[in-house]
């Protein structure tokens, strides 16, 4: 009889653990739902889902699965049915996609996958700023002259480097800001600001010859210069930061206001904590101290309560830093303010 009424207790706490743990899926979510140009991941998770980071549940995607998704494209038909009373969204089974092989066309597709979140608003922090180690930093290739022994240059000038090895593109940068951990008051990196593009003319054995193509605020004799890296698309599955995660958004990028929504920002947690790109944070502001007064009339001190504020799209991963877009925010978010998985309380 005990181990009845035992095996009574164990499924019923199964059972709410499992309904607990059940995914939040929108009254109004389409039951088919086709894939639009200019849709993204995070759009259309939200379509879905009350918490949008918990799209790998809803596509029943594993570990791996995360890590090196399914690419989805715009005429795509996404459909949402139930198994085993839990909600599955998939590629609808009588829409096939129409496959072609030439490698030229796949490529083309490739291009047209819908990205994770707005591809416009992290263009510029795609690969820029760098984090780097100042010491091995000026190591690296140099620009030293420049037309008429002008210091600042200009796009279309003819430039003098040392050190560039190889011919193409390269890529302007010098020291910038340094990151510093709010707490322990640690240096966690140094960004390297990005100045222009170059392109290699004359490749020598002691100094090279190089053209400025573009000019992003100023390429200065002195600039250190890097190896201009391939586009990025980002199809980064978003889903929820691990228990335990906690940090602090460190550096702002867009507005002297404070960020809002679709602005970058940088965080002191990096892949030495286990961050990796489409992690979702909750942001969270600390609320102040106030002064209250009892029925008699006596003054004591009180904490607000930490409010959640938006949440952090995480789409670059450095050691101990990382960059992430701010969305569905509910106010500026300043320097300072923490973050936490999407679920804490």
């Amino acid at each position: 009889m005990l181990k009845r009424i035992i095996s009574l207790a164990l499924a019923l706490a199964m059972s709410v653990t499992a309904f607990a743990d059940e995914l939040a899926i929108k009254p109004d979510a389409p039951s088919r739902y086709t894939v639009a140009k200019g849709d993204t991941l995070w759009g259309i998770a939200g379509r879905y889902l009350s918490s949008p980071w918990q799209w790998p549940r809803l596509w029943r995607m594993n570990r791996e699965q995360v890590r090196n998704p399914h690419w989805i494209y715009p005429g795509d038909v996404l459909a949402l049915d139930y198994v085993n009373g839990q909600p599955r969204l998939s590629l609808a089974s009588d829409a096939p996609r129409e496959v072609k092989l030439s490698p030229q066309a796949r490529v083309e597709e490739l291009d047209q996958a819908i990205a994770s979140i707005p591809a416009e608003a992290i263009e510029p922090f795609m690969v820029r700023p760098l984090i780097v180690n100042p010491e091995q930093f000026a190591l690296g290739p140099k620009l030293v002259a420049g037309p008429d022994e002008r210091l600042s240059l200009s796009p279309g000038d003819r430039v003098y480097a040392s050190g560039v090895n190889e011919t193409g593109s390269w890529q302007a940068y010098r020291l910038g800001k340094t990151l510093v951990d709010p707490d322990s008051q640690q240096a966690l990196g140094v960004e390297a600001v990005y100045g222009g593009d170059l392109v290699v003319d004359k490749l020598r054995a002691d100094i090279q010859t190089l053209r400025i193509r573009s000019v992003a605020g100023e390429v200065l004799v002195g600039d250190r210069l890097v190896r201009a890296p391939k586009e990025s698309f980002v199809n980064y599955v978003p889903h929820p930061a691990e228990d335990g995660m906690h940090g602090k958004i460190i550096s702002s990028y867009q507005g002297v206001d404070g960020a809002a929504q679709y602005s970058t920002v940088a965080v002191n947690l990096g892949s030495a904590a286990g961050v990796e790109p489409g992690m979702v944070f909750g942001i969270f502001k600390k609320g102040g101290a106030i002064e209250i007064a009892d029925a008699a009339g006596k003054k004591r001190q009180a904490q607000l309560p930490t409010e959640q504020a938006g949440k952090l799209f995480i789409y670059r991963v450095f050691d101990k830093v990382s960059y992430g877009l701010v969305l569905d925010s509910a106010g500026a978010i300043y320097v300072g303010d923490g973050i936490a998985p999407p679920d804490a309380e």
